[in-house]
């Protein structure tokens, strides 16, 4: 038997205050998976002017559209 399997066990065997907890201890972790998700696209749109203009991090795009895995 999975370990998934066992803990979906044992929470059913759980007094019912305790299941409520469980179920708030997972609401919690969603919102934090889509704050987290939210804050790395934030800081993805914050950069990109960075990216696409910045000399330090452009030095290479002049190779842009070489075959650089075919012999010369």
């Amino acid at each position: 038997m999975s370990k998934r399997a066992v803990l979906l066990q044992e929470i059913e065997t759980l007094p019912a205050v305790c299941i409520d907890e469980v179920v708030d201890f997972i609401g919690y972790l969603k919102e934090k998976k889509l704050r987290e998700a939210n804050s790395m696209a934030k800081a993805a749109e914050m950069a990109v002017d960075d990216y696409y203009n910045d000399k330090e991090l452009t030095a290479f795009s002049v190779l842009d559209g070489e075959a650089f895995y075919e012999p010369r």
